[in-house]
């Protein structure tokens, strides 16, 4: 019985883990990372001890440096696939270099599952939805966490600000209603109006003017007949921006999860324009509620470091 003992404890035992405690009580996170930068993966009993001490190196290094955390939590991830901790963890990492799509897909498939538990991916998932102006989803996800002893606080405040956001939302769209009845009786009265109509395949109305990342337009059109169908087209473009800091093969690359581009014709719902770092061609179809109406563009996208720099030119309204 000793002797499987003592068999069994030698099978699990990896010195790695002493060499690695030392390391993170020195606060060596190069050296943790060198440490298990090896391709011999650790014992099978030690994995799971390995991926989380890589874990803990990860949180005590990533305000100093975060590619260094990114390429700890992506080694745990590798000797731990399965540990929701050791995932959640990378979800962090991921998170912290802008990598925001990537992030909420792990965060959803922990929670999805580990209904019941797994509260830091709960709360990280809820201030990401937050962050995109999800408030629903901030709502719904923060609303179980609300009495957490360790997240209560940060819950609360994610539902008192998103709750808010909610009703402010609920009356914008009340008031969006009465505006479209509105519109809709504008509408019959012009269609019962004799009008020339406007040629097929001709540009109603263009501009030189420009929109740029974090700000907001309005036009004039002209040559539009309220109750005839257009096509309003725009050019949405991004362009990384400039890179700095230390240079690492690891830097992740330009995220354009949650640039949100939109444009309001008049006083219709907003439509939303597509941008990319190869030019996006918008051509969405819409029937002028008035004569000449307003063409009002805005960046809506939540302000935040690193992130791409974009442009809507080319608008252009044409006869379909």
């Amino acid at each position: 019985m000793r002797s499987l003992l003592l068999m069994t404890l030698l099978s699990v035992s990896d010195p790695r883990l002493d060499s690695g405690e030392k390391l993170l009580a020195a606060r060596d996170c190069e050296g943790l990372q060198a440490l298990f930068a090896s391709p011999d993966s650790p014992a099978t009993g030690s994995r799971v001890p390995s991926a989380r001490l890589l874990v803990r190196g990860a949180s005590a290094c990533r305000k100093q440096d975060t590619v260094l955390a990114f390429a700890l939590t992506e080694r745990a991830l590798a000797l731990a696939p399965e540990d929701a901790g050791v995932r959640t963890a990378h979800a962090e990492s991921l998170l912290s270099v802008e990598e925001r799509t990537d992030a909420a897909r792990l965060l959803d498939a922990i929670l999805r599952e580990h209904p019941k538990d797994a509260a830091r991916a709960r709360l990280l998932r809820a201030q990401l939805a937050g962050q995109e102006s999800e408030n629903a989803l901030a709502v719904q996800l923060a609303s179980s966490l609300a009495h957490h002893p360790e997240y209560g606080e940060q819950a609360r405040a994610l539902l008192a600000r998103h709750q808010s956001a909610l009703q402010s939302d609920a009356e914008a769209r009340e008031a969006l209603a009465r505006e479209e009845r509105a519109l809709a009786e504008r509408a019959e009265e012009a269609a019962r109006t004799p009008s020339h109509a406007p040629r097929p395949g001709s540009e109603a109305w263009s501009t030189r003017g420009t929109l740029k990342s974090g700000g907001q337009r309005t036009f004039r059109t002209r040559n539009i007949q309220a109750g005839f169908t257009y096509i309003l087209h725009a050019t949405g473009t991004c362009t990384p921006p400039a890179r700095q800091g230390r240079k690492s093969k690891l830097a992740p690359p330009v995220d354009l999860f949650g640039q949100d581009f939109r444009v309001r014709i008049g006083a219709q719902e907003p439509l939303h324009l597509k941008v990319g770092l190869e030019p996006e061609r918008n051509a969405l179809t819409f029937r002028a509620p008035e004569d000449n109406p307003q063409l009002f563009l805005e960046d809506r996208t939540g302000a935040r470091s690193g992130g791409p720099h974009c442009t809507i030119s080319d608008v252009a309204v044409r006869v379909p």
